[in-house]
């Protein structure tokens, strides 16, 4: 008995690293939020909070007129707007090594994201997937969501640039301002055009904590 039970424990402490390696990583935290918000993790649900941390392939839910900005590892900024469904897929970055890469995604609502020091790297490694397409930056403001339609639209608010592609096409959109339109995800990105002054507050209102 005294073997086995010797045995036992040591198999319980060779599984201690494996369950540690286990863990999702830390992807950020809840910075503000407004309304009522959850995380489905990969075997449970928690309701959101502040300073709440949020972790790689998370799934975060806002409710009807919610609100929740979470502050990523890397100084990014997303603020998501009521009714919105966003995935963490994948957010990793190293100041020491400066590395980084960011994998989101937006299945339903709005966001609006500041990106912070991947988006500053050489390789720019930070795309939000949707069903219509997929947005990539170069260090910038942004606001993307489906909000006026059952389109994709994006919209530049500030910064370098941003990138808008599907398997049909891709455009640039570097002018603050200006946004584009996916239809789905067989018809090209529309040419970039300045959106009017009341759609571009409405994307903003979208997100904003004072409507």
């Amino acid at each position: 008995m005294k073997r086995l039970s010797l045995l036992l424990l040591l198999a319980a402490s060779l599984c201690l690293p494996c369950a540690n390696a286990a863990e999702p990583a830390i992807a950020g935290s809840v910075m503000q939020m407004r309304g009522a918000a959850y995380a489905d993790h990969l075997d449970s649900s928690d309701n959101l909070h502040r300073s709440m941390t949020v972790h790689v392939g998370d799934r975060i839910v806002t409710g009807r007129n919610a609100r929740v900005s979470l502050k990523m590892l890397d100084g990014a900024v997303l603020t998501l707007g009521a009714d919105t469904e966003f995935v963490i897929g994948d957010y990793r970055y190293s100041k020491k090594k400066q590395q980084g890469s960011a994998t989101l995604e937006l299945v339903r609502g709005a966001f609006r994201a500041v990106t912070g020091a991947i988006g500053k790297l050489k390789g720019r490694d930070f795309k939000i997937k949707t069903a219509a397409g997929v947005i990539g930056i170069r260090g910038t403001d942004f606001w993307g969501g489906f909000h006026f339609s059952e389109a994709l639209d994006v919209a530049l608010l500030g910064g370098d640039g941003i990138y808008v592609e599907n398997a049909a096409g891709r455009i640039e959109i570097i002018n603050a301002g200006e946004g584009t339109t996916v239809q789905n995800a067989d018809t090209a990105p529309s040419s970039p055009i300045r959106w009017s002054e009341d759609k571009l507050n409405a994307a903003k209102r979208s997100v904003a904590w004072v409507e």
